[in-house]
């Protein structure tokens, strides 16, 4: 392949997501295979743009609002997911598992490219040699993360050392030998995710990297996955452990008033560089439908009349909207105020309106929204404000203390763990939990809230929605109401013990791949 039409393939991913804009630089023509076209740091550098590119799209946070609990059916819905995605339709050939599968393992075959051919850069000086050690270190971050991600969304059970993963994506995998591999447990692979994760941290360390780049896979991205990982494990005691160095040597903090809260989500300008770990970055050339995040619930902006087949579902705005201030009437919870646009339209009385579609209109107003009236930062143009994708919060390591808390029979430490979020979201009920499945179900609330449409939710009920004694909740408004009538999606049908909660092995892989095990159910 030549080598300028290898870069041609690196810069086509590339325009998706970028992490360094200055390397948009056109290769020379030559006839090199890849294996000795990356020669230089800044070729080696390119390439880890291009795994940057497929390390995440908005599919993740669509899919899993659209399949839990976190929209309704909008007013300008022209049938997007009233047949399968929101009545828990789940198959082979079904869109979160298509995408969390294909987007994943697309970056690790960037990703094990960077970490193999990282060996055939040449450096001269000192200055090189530490920019190659800083990109192996995200290079290996993003490998834990995307194996990461496997895990959660298809293994069965993610605490069982025995239970089926994904298949490994440890080295570079032609179209050849990527044939008849077969699952690999979920013991392989955290002891890969683990040992990556080291291997991060110890290049950082010996760079000196100790700085928050946001929009770049960092030190402190490295420490929050391993504290997820464990999490994700039920290793609690290590998890904290983790979870404590993010809190405590990051430098970061959480965002403690409505502006600073709200321009992370609105513009990404985080006002004193405040509580984002990692970003994944988007660049205005591929703002457009299918490829920004505010499309994924509207047509054209997170305004009233911005064309929104998917809104903000009831049982998620009635949490939001508790405890609204005496004086003026909403809540001065920030996520309120980020999640609810001010061109909404609030029903009193949703549950009995004969036209609830077209009555209780709640815009989801929290990526590219605005704080007052209709002009918001994201709109579908070509160009266009184009939010980055938020990977990793502060807000996380706190609530990973809160769970560790728990486990510990500390319901107090518990508390205040995620009474630090509360105070900083200006929220004036303080939790308090009275026992176990109190606290479980307050840490589950509370991550519902804060990580709303960041594609959290399903990982949550799966993981800690049978301590918490609770599932999927929709409000009757969202699926039985006169004019939002679709059976299907009752809660009833998606229990916590449904098989669903173990993503099926999509069906290209299935073509692909004769030997691969499928999840049961399916």
């Amino acid at each position: 392949m030549n080598k300028n039409i290898l870069k041609a393939i690196i810069i086509g991913a590339f325009t998706l997501t970028s992490c360094n804009n200055d390397l948009l630089n056109p290769y020379t023509p030559g006839s090199l295979t890849q294996e000795v076209a990356i020669t230089t740091v800044n070729d080696l550098n390119l390439l880890l743009n291009s795994a940057y590119a497929n390390v995440n799209s908005r599919s993740e946070s669509e899919g899993v609002s659209i399949f839990t609990d976190e929209v309704g059916i909008g007013s300008s819905n022209g049938g997007q997911g009233i047949s399968d995605d929101y009545i828990f339709q789940m198959t082979p050939d079904s869109f979160l598992s298509e995408s969390i599968w294909d987007n994943n393992y697309f970056a690790l075959s960037r990703i094990n490219r960077v970490i193999t051919f990282a060996g055939n850069v040449v450096t001269t000086n000192q200055t090189d040699a530490d920019a190659v050690k800083r990109i192996l270190a995200q290079a290996y971050s993003l490998r834990a993360y995307c194996h990461l991600q496997i895990l959660a969304y298809y293994s069965t059970d993610m605490t069982s050392d025995t239970a089926l993963a994904g298949v490994l994506a440890d080295k570079v995998v032609t179209a050849v030998t990527s044939k008849n591999l077969q699952r690999n447990t979920n013991k392989e692979f955290y002891t890969l995710i683990q040992g990556d994760l080291d291997k991060a941290v110890a290049l950082f360390d010996a760079t000196g990297t100790t700085t928050v780049n946001k929009v770049a896979a960092n030190k402190f991205f490295a420490l929050g996955l391993k504290a997820r990982a464990f999490e994700y494990r039920g290793d609690y005691p290590n998890a904290e452990i983790f979870a404590n160095r993010v809190i405590n040597e990051s430098g970061l903090i959480l965002a403690n008033d409505a502006v600073s809260y709200q321009q992370i989500f609105f513009t990404d300008n985080e006002l004193g560089n405040v509580e984002t770990i990692f970003r994944l970055k988007r660049v205005p050339s591929a703002n457009g439908q299918g490829y920004n995040l505010h499309n994924a619930w509207v047509s054209i902006r997170p305004n009233a009349t911005g064309s929104a087949f998917y809104e903000i579902s009831r049982a998620l705005f009635n949490k939001v909207a508790a405890n609204p201030n005496p004086v003026t009437g909403v809540p001065d919870d920030v996520r309120y105020r980020t999640m609810v646009a001010p061109s909404s339209t609030i029903d009193p009385n949703y549950a009995t309106s004969p036209d609830y579609r077209n009555t209780d209109v709640l815009i989801i107003n929290k990526h590219g929204g605005v704080a007052t009236g209709t002009n918001t930062a994201a709109v579908t143009q070509t160009n266009g404000f184009n939010n980055d994708i938020k990977i990793m919060r502060l807000s996380e390591m706190y609530l990973i203390r809160a769970e560790a808390r728990v486990v510990a029979s500390d319901l107090p430490g518990a508390a205040t763990a995620v009474n630090v979020i509360k105070k900083a979201r200006l929220n004036t009920v303080p939790a308090a939990y009275a026992s176990p499945q109190v606290a479980w179900k307050g840490i589950l609330d509370e991550r519902r809230i804060e990580f709303a449409y960041e594609g959290y939710r399903f990982i949550d009920l799966k993981r800690i929605g049978t301590k918490a004694g609770s599932g999927i909740d929709r409000n009757p408004a969202d699926y039985s109401s006169s004019s939002a009538n679709y059976p299907g999606g009752n809660p009833a049908n998606l229990p916590l013990t449904s098989y669903k909660f173990a993503l099926p092995i999509p069906r290209s892989e299935l073509n692909a791949n004769q030997v691969i095990t499928q999840n049961p159910g399916y």
